[in-house]
């Protein structure tokens, strides 16, 4: 009996033996299979200011970029091919310098494109690019970066100035109610943000195209604690609209102080891109309550439909990866970017096969035609000179503690890219 006991838990020991080890064998076979599956690796650099004065703004673009590849596996698939994605994320704290460093630490480690989201960031980096032969995919515009157009700088947004112009045009057209001429007091962040709508163009379009009256241009620091002498020199000078180019910070704190002021409601708040957010009502209250603020691609809650399926998988990741479907606006940014990306490396990949390089990618780019894809009403591409992709907003108006549209599709006036034809691609350069 005994012996008949041992040999059945021999037996028992036996298979389970050969059990562990037939899934170890199975395990490893799987496991070489997936790492045969995998093609190549592609290394992305992203320079973002996740700390610094552009945070209030940028915090979330950074959040999005990260989650966008996590949302996607770390991979994209070309031709039935899988390409490990090797995402090197680095906050620049809105320094300069740092941004130089990230890129040449990007490059060191391969990367064939760098992504970087600020005006002065991508004014650093454009000679840089140019002579490691790196594309820069990123967020600013101001004419030095953009004319002539470089193959190795691309935006994905319309022009700050040209949205600035569209914006007034449709609140004169569609708000302001009162006789005589309308008065338009620009303020503009005193850095090469800020300063990208400081030309020529955007005051001839303005005063002779648009019939406006425009107050002598105001410009404040870039670190700012109080809007009061800003704010009371326009109203002195029988301002009707004051639009401020900056981020949701600086906007935040001049609702806040237009408010104490009492210079709003009668006065109209507008801003640039970038404010008009979940965080700037955050940081700014009541005080948002009417202000105003253009965004580029379909942000409202009545977006998120099937109609829409692009701006569905955004805010999936929003709901995944930040716990609300609606977390903030400016979460579309980073997450458009690194869309924007994948898909130029599946160009290039398809044109050259693999392993590809930055200059390739640059070409690609370069050439880019017409994309439907579905952030936005349009998406022209890069070929021909625009370096840009689109050039039209929606207004954007705060109610009810929400951000909703009450505008259709605004194009930059044509009567003002006549005068700048440059952000267009068009023309001879400065």
């Amino acid at each position: 009996m005994e012996r008949t006991r041992f040999f059945r838990l021999g037996g028992f020991l036996m298979l389970a033996a050969f059990l562990c080890m037939g899934a170890t064998l199975w395990g490893g076979i799987q496991l070489a299979a997936e790492a045969q599956d995998v093609a190549g690796a592609i290394v992305i650099g992203d320079d973002e200011e996740v700390t610094g004065a552009y945070a209030a703004t940028t915090y979330c673009h950074g959040e999005a970029a990260q989650d966008y590849w996590k949302q996607h596996n770390h991979q994209i698939a070309v031709d039935g091919k899988i390409y490990k994605i090797n995402h090197m994320f680095v906050d620049n704290k809105s320094d300069v310098s740092l941004s130089v460093s990230n890129f040449h630490r990007f490059v060191a480690e391969g990367a064939v494109a760098v992504r970087t989201n600020w005006t002065p960031g991508m004014m650093a980096l454009k000679p840089l690019a140019e002579k490691a032969k790196v594309p820069i995919i990123g967020g600013g515009f101001n004419e030095e970066l953009f004319n002539p157009p470089s193959n190795y700088l691309y935006g994905a947004q319309p022009s700050y100035a040209g949205l600035l112009c569209a914006s007034i045009k449709w609140y004169k057209e569609n708000v302001w109610k009162g006789p005589g001429k309308m008065k338009v007091g620009l303020l503009l962040w005193d850095s090469g943000f800020g300063r990208s709508s400081d030309i020529p163009a955007v005051y001839e379009y303005l005063k002779k195209d648009l019939g406006v009256e425009v107050l002598p241009t105001v410009f404040f620091p870039v670190k700012i604690k109080d809007f009061t002498p800003q704010l009371m020199r326009l109203k002195s000078q029988g301002a009707n609209l004051i639009f401020m180019q900056a981020l949701a910070g600086q906007y935040a704190m001049l609702a806040k102080d237009a408010k104490r002021l009492q210079v709003t409601p009668k006065i109209g708040l507008m801003s640039t891109l970038w404010c008009v957010s979940d965080k700037y009502i955050e940081l700014a209250g009541d005080a948002a309550e009417g202000t105003y603020g253009p965004w580029q691609w379909y942000v409202a809650k009545s977006d998120d439909n099937p109609s829409h399926p692009v701006v569905q998988k955004v805010h999936d990741a929003m709901e995944k990866y930040r716990g609300n479907r609606y977390y903030d606006i400016n979460y579309f940014q980073g997450w458009m970017y690194h869309y924007l990306i994948q898909h130029i490396l599946e160009m290039t990949i398809k044109k050259h096969g693999f392993p590809i390089t930055g200059e390739q990618v640059a070409e690609v780019a370069s050439n880019m035609p017409a994309w439907d894809w579905g952030l936005s009403r349009s998406f022209s591409g890069y070929a021909g000179g625009d370096r840009l992709g689109w050039h039209e907003v929606r207004m954007y108006q705060v109610k009810n503690g929400e951000v909703v549209p009450v505008s259709d599709w605004l194009p930059e006036p044509p009567e003002f890219l006549a005068r700048a034809p440059w952000i267009i691609g068009k023309g001879k350069g400065k």
